[in-house]
């Protein structure tokens, strides 16, 4: 089997070296499912080695691809085990078992590059509650743009300021604090039953207690969570190397949603989200602090931006195309698109997590 497919360096102008690219020989491309599965299960040593090297991987050209059944297959010949979304900051909707959509947020917004839940603290339960792997498939590629940029984590760990990661590091980490309403009412809030999958409040609680989340119940309705504290960087638990790791730059006031482009990006959509903030700022909003309560500087929180946006990398989509992606190395995020698009997810661990 290994013998029918090419595995190259990547083949996309100005990648650099991200993604890796595993692309079918044409001879290849039709293999069976049955057989591509047994490819990767018998390449996991192999596909491991490249994805901490490069820090994802992209899977082309196999033609038994087709479905969210098949990519769920392939993901669970990835890792032993798929996680829920449970406590995600942006909506998704069920496709096939732990198969989600990539994301629900209006086509046109611009989701800023992340690794999944860095924002989770650490327990003695959970040590590291965030998933080691993250998937995507490409069911229907875009009709323009839709692309997920990636950036290496580890390029912008080196690249930061010295002072600056000092100064997160030495205040203990991050604190992330969540307010989300029970009812959508000016179309871009993501409610606490659409974030959680639950619309039972005793639910909710027993989620938020199993997590070690810190909840009340707003007198709105709404829901107010913090996470914390979680760390600012992290040393890969395979290759040792230092990340930069949290989501600080894109959870927070500085970025909220009507100082974007969440109802669009036409001049009168973006004054009208303007002319929603004092309705909306104390109803739905994500923010992040230093442990101590000491707000992130502005400036450092640029500095972040740019530095990640220096390392972004994009491809276009094919159809068929399965991206796997290292966490806690690589960080990813979606670019607007016109329709068509259907991209899916999966969250992987590489050990039980029960």
């Amino acid at each position: 089997m290994s013998a029918d497919i090419a595995v190259s360096h990547p083949i996309l102008e100005n990648c650099g070296g991200l993604p890796f690219v595993v692309e079918a020989r044409p001879e290849a491309a039709g293999v069976p499912l049955t057989e591509l599965l047994d490819w990767i299960t018998n390449s996991s040593p192999w596909r491991e080695e490249q994805l901490h090297r490069a820090g994802a991987v992209l899977f082309r050209g196999f033609s038994s691809v087709r479905t969210a059944e098949d990519f769920s297959a392939v993901a669970q010949r990835m890792a032993p085990v798929i996680l829920d979304y449970a406590g995600g900051t942006t909506p998704r909707s069920a496709v096939t078992g732990k198969i989600v959509t990539s994301t629900d947020a209006p086509r046109h917004v611009v989701i800023g590059l992340h690794q999944e839940m860095s924002y989770l603290a650490p327990s003695p339960e959970f040590p590291d509650p965030t998933p080691d792997k993250v998937m995507f498939f490409c069911e229907t590629a875009p009709g323009g743009g839709g692309q997920t940029p990636i950036a290496d984590m580890r390029a912008v760990y080196k690249k930061l300021p010295r002072k600056l990661i000092d100064r997160f590091e030495q205040r203990g980490g991050l604190v992330l604090h969540r307010k989300l309403p029970t009812q959508k009412k000016y179309g871009f809030e993501v409610t606490w039953e659409t974030a959680f999958g639950t619309s039972d409040r005793a639910a909710m609680e027993n989620i938020a207690r199993s997590k070690g989340w810190s909840m009340q119940w707003a007198k709105d309705g709404g829901l107010e969570v913090t996470h914390g504290p979680s760390p600012v960087t992290k040393s890969h638990r395979v290759t040792g190397e230092h990340v930069w790791f949290n989501q600080a730059h894109l959870l927070h006031k500085s970025v909220a949603p009507w100082t974007s482009q969440w109802l669009g990006p036409a001049l009168p959509q973006r004054l009208k989200a303007r002319l929603l903030e004092p309705f909306i700022r104390d109803r739905f909003y994500y923010h992040s602090t230093h442990v101590d309560g000491s707000e992130i500087a502005l400036s450092d929180l640029d500095s972040i931006r740019r530095t990640i946006a220096q390392e972004t990398v994009m491809f276009d989509w094919q159809r068929g195309d399965v991206l796997l992606i290292d966490n806690k190395l690589v960080s990813h995020g979606r670019q607007p698109y016109s329709p068509p698009r259907k991209i899916f997810a999966a969250l992987l661990a590489d050990a039980s997590r029960n």
